[in-house]
């Protein structure tokens, strides 16, 4: 008999400093205001790197926030230097950090403990073979508007570094939650 207990998607996230976080939202606000595509500013999605995704039932809610918070504990914190703006088939412009040991390391180690119990999600996109980290300035950016979109982001003063001190766990599916913070190391 097939399981019938409805999965949620849930996602850790890596987060960055407070001046990073504040620059990237100015950036995020001018795209939204320019494109039309206010996803991320209507749905309050703070600016993060999303290390795994992860499909499991509510019922083991507690053991995945408590293998996240293990987790917490033993990565140090880290700096991560964005580089470049890109995009994902031309309707997700992102920031591109360099994909240094820190970022590779930590998503490497979270698939480790998690997949031990919990199923991947969103098709994979973050397992540590074919991850591509990035944090989302647009998520649907319409093709009328893409070239405006990119010379926003044109704006934007490279490289920007940051402090990432923080990883939270959020529910994504059916609705976006942030379930628990914590602080690393």
């Amino acid at each position: 008999m097939p399981n019938t207990t409805p999965q949620i998607t849930y996602a850790v996230s890596l987060h960055l400093s407070k001046e990073a976080e504040e620059r990237i939202s100015l950036a995020v606000k001018a795209l939204a205001d320019a494109t039309g595509d206010s996803f991320i500013v209507k749905s309050h999605i703070p600016p993060h790197i999303t290390l795994g995704a992860f499909h499991g039932t509510k019922e083991k809610e507690a053991r995945l926030i408590q293998l996240v918070k293990d987790f917490s504990k033993e990565q140090k914190p880290g700096k991560i230097q964005f580089t470049g703006v890109e995009n994902f088939n031309k309707k997700v412009i992102f920031l591109k950090p360099q994909k240094d040991s820190f970022l590779a390391k930590m998503n490497l180690e979270l698939h480790k403990i998690l997949l031990k119990e919990f199923e991947r999600a969103e098709n994979g996109y973050y397992l540590p073979e074919i991850w591509v980290p990035h944090t989302a300035l647009a998520t649907r950016v319409n093709k009328a508007h893409f070239d405006q979109a990119v010379k926003i982001t044109d704006q934007i003063k490279l490289p920007l570094e940051s402090q990432a001190k923080e990883i939270a766990l959020y529910q994504c599916h059916p609705i976006l939650e942030e379930l628990k913070r914590f602080t690393l190391g």
